[in-house]
């Protein structure tokens, strides 16, 4: 077995694509129907704002991490640096949130894998799908981590691919006057409140944080290295989404999406409304292999980053043995939760958000002030001096307050 003693180190873009495949998900087609309400440019520069402060959280965890050495993870640096009450909450948002990405993704895997199947004349069992796509890319993450990343990459190009070939008609056919024109009877300011219901979606759609600890360790302590990966990571999934909503905004007249929304905002009335734009019969075929290299590559991307958490706080040894109590822990409750509840994780994954905000935006930059006092003298640390983690603390906490405004449905929705 390789384990992650080989010095033989992954190029950084093996790096930034197994962060760009935790972020960039099925979830990206929630995105346009979400920024229906503030429109076009509102959207494009949520989505800006929100890259730049997950960015940032997300390198406060690697500076955390780069004053205690390669092994250390989200749990010790959050014991060491947080009281005890803030490293409990902390630690069960993270958990909470990995836990339920990876039961989603068990769950998308059998519904997508079943529907192919089945366009070819095969009818599977889907919890003997579950049981399947979990042993397979589960074995590949307990074999090695590397090997695991540099196929996630491979998931991740597959993917843009597929989507370049399933939705690049949308893009030479795209009509300025959609984007850029507001619509009747709205100005910009009445638009405006609309932004709010965005920012806890977009949050879920740029997390990655859960993975800096195994680059650091991949990358053997070279925090440049890591720092490289996650830029390309970021600019990755903002690119992706910027042409994502630029594809679908540019060709569906606000007015179309409220159609989307009235049959529930579900995928298939998405796709329902494109296909009259793009009447393309290869467009199903394309979109249906997007939708299973997306899965695929997600949930290695949030896999990976669960398995290392799970081995480095439980001390587990790096070997055969430890890593398969690591990969038992990680796989096996989320796999019997889609065993008795196929369909299930709605409910949760609607407070996944939240709990994001608290582990991976507010922890990280209170961690960073505390590791700044404590490493007065450390050569490596995240530009921006202490605004910009206050500035991180504030989004947080703004983020924590949208979440909780959408759960009791007193967020402007457009509909």
């Amino acid at each position: 077995m390789n384990n992650s003693s080989e010095k033989k180190e992954p190029s950084i873009l093996v790096g930034g694509f197994v962060l760009g495949g935790a972020m960039i998900g099925a979830g990206m087609f929630s995105l346009p129907t979400i920024m229906a309400g503030a429109w076009f440019i509102n959207s494009v520069i949520v989505l800006f704002v929100v890259c730049f402060f997950m960015f940032h959280s997300g390198i406060y965890i690697l500076e955390c991490i780069s004053k205690y050495g390669s092994g250390t993870n989200y749990f010790f640096i959050s014991k060491e640096l947080l009281p005890k009450w803030a490293c409990f909450i902390a630690n069960a948002a993270l958990i909470f949130v990995l836990y339920i990405l990876i039961y989603a993704y068990i769950s998308a895997a059998g519904s997508v894998i079943k529907e192919s199947a089945s366009i070819y004349g095969f009818d599977i069992n889907l919890r003997i799908i579950f049981i399947i796509f979990t042993l397979i890319l589960g074995a590949t993450i307990w074999w090695s981590g590397i090997g695991a990343s540099r196929l996630t990459s491979i998931f991740l190009l597959i993917k843009i691919v597929l989507f370049v070939l399933a939705f690049s008609s949308l893009f030479f056919v795209v009509k300025t006057d959609l984007l850029l024109k507001l619509p009747t009877g709205d100005t910009q300011t009445s638009l405006l409140p609309f932004v709010f219901i965005i920012i806890p979606y977009a949050i879920t759609s740029f997390g990655y944080h859960g993975n800096v600890c195994s680059l650091y360790k991949l990358y053997h302590e070279n925090e440049r290295k890591v720092v490289k990966s996650c830029v390309i990571g970021c600019i990755l999934a903002l690119v992706l989404y910027f042409l994502w909503v630029l594809g679908t905004m540019g060709n569906l007249p606000r007015t179309e999406f409220l159609t989307i929304i009235n049959k529930g905002g579900n995928l298939d009335a998405f796709i329902e409304s494109l296909y009259a734009v793009l009447n393309s019969k290869h467009i199903a075929t394309f979109l249906l292999w997007f939708s299973i290299s997306a899965v695929f590559c997600s949930f290695l991307g949030v896999a990976i980053g669960l398995f290392d958490y799970i081995l480095a706080s439980l001390n587990f040894q790096d070997n055969s043995s430890g890593r398969m109590k690591s990969a038992l822990l990680c796989f096996l409750p989320p796999l019997i939760l889609c065993m008795l509840f196929p369909n299930g994780f709605l409910v949760a994954i609607a407070y996944a958000g939240m709990a994001a905000c608290i582990w991976a935006i507010i922890c990280p930059a209170v961690m960073a002030l505390k590791a700044r006092e404590r490493f007065p003298e450390s050569t490596f640390k995240v530009w921006g001096g202490k605004g910009l983690i206050y500035a991180v603390i504030v989004f947080g906490v703004v983020g924590i307050i949208c979440q909780l405004l959408a759960q009791f449905n007193l967020l402007p929705i457009y509909r």
